[in-house]
């Protein structure tokens, strides 16, 4: 799992990753997020759902509070059927699960920075059949199929994680358009596919200025390639005055970026600002540690590693 899915089971309601075992059952729900593994039985080329099911009829699934599903990919099934299988199953068994704080769908094999062959799409079912839900992370490909989100609003999603190397324009722009009023930490991964800079700045209107998400506290916009606009915009946006972390991290920000960021007095008021992983200059890497909150800025590379220009790549591109 990556490094981030562990931190955020730590730091929010200190739950223990637990691979659900059939022969023990469930034993302590309200500390234990609970994983599955599904996977494709290769003579009937259906996905096998019986541990999900043993999960289901076990007498304490009713107080299960997170669940890990974790998805093994396989090529010679077609790329869609895998996630619909998934959507389906934990759709019915909606009213099994009416204390469901905390879903992550991910994929088994993943890397820092390879971008996922699940496809991921139409996460509306889950935040209509789950209006308690508080924290939803996805990781996947997110470039062939909508989400099917659009307009969509959920009460009560306080956390929402979209980690793909290659977003879609159209899925770019739904996830911009949801309503979550109660929305406090949002991370996205941009990836490759979004080309078109007014596109990008225009979807992410509601964010910047709160229409949307009036009680965001960390906005994470990493792996993106065009890093140094974003900060050029987020310092003139009002959401700058009630951030506590901001993360442009993984992407290819530069000095020019940074300056933007330096100049930028609110900058003080966060709590942290993650830059890591980007193309800034070890002169300027200094100036931004003078900053009064936490900066995060390891592991630079320098322009010419990553090519130079509009043509500087993200880190989760491959």
């Amino acid at each position: 799992m990556p490094e981030n899915f562990n931190q955020f089971f730590i730091k929010g309601e200190n739950w223990k990753i637990q691979q659900f075992n059939p022969q023990v059952g469930i034993t302590d729900a309200g500390n234990h997020a609970y994983a599955i593994q599904f996977s494709v039985e290769n003579r009937s080329k259906s996905m096998n759902l019986e541990t999900f099911h043993i999960l289901l009829e076990d007498h304490q699934v009713s107080k299960i509070q997170a669940l890990i599903f974790q998805i093994g990919y396989e090529k010679w099934l077609n790329e869609n059927v895998l996630f619909g299988i998934i959507l389906e199953a934990l759709s019915d068994a909606c009213e099994q699960l009416p204390n469901l704080k905390a879903l992550f769908i991910v994929d088994i094999e993943q890397h820092e920075y390879r971008k996922s062959k699940l496809a991921v799409f139409d996460i509306s079912p889950i935040l209509e059949t789950f209006p308690n839900l508080q924290l939803l992370q996805v990781y996947g490909e997110l470039s062939k199929y909508p989400l099917e989100c659009k307009s969509l609003k959920h009460e009560n999603l306080k956390t929402l994680i979209i980690e793909t190397a290659d977003i879609s324009n159209e899925n770019f722009a739904q996830i911009c358009g949801l309503e979550l009023p109660k929305l406090e930490y949002l991370e996205l991964w941009l990836g490759r596919q979004l080309r078109n800079e007014t596109f990008i700045i225009d979807n992410l209107i509601p964010i910047l200025f709160g229409e949307s998400f009036p009680n965001l506290a960390y906005l994470g916009l990493r792996s993106s390639e065009f890093s140094d606009l974003l900060a050029e915009n987020i310092v003139q946006s009002p959401i700058i005055e009630r951030l506590l972390v901001l993360d442009l991290s993984m992407g290819n920000l530069s000095d020019y970026g940074a300056e933007a960021l330096l100049n930028c007095p609110a900058i003080n008021q966060l709590h942290t600002l993650n830059i890591s992983n980007n193309c800034v200059s070890e002169s300027m890497v200094q100036r931004l540690l003078q900053l009064n909150c936490q900066v995060i800025a390891d592991d630079q590379e320098d322009e010419v590693d990553r090519g130079c220009g509009g043509s500087r790549y993200s880190a989760l591109h491959e």
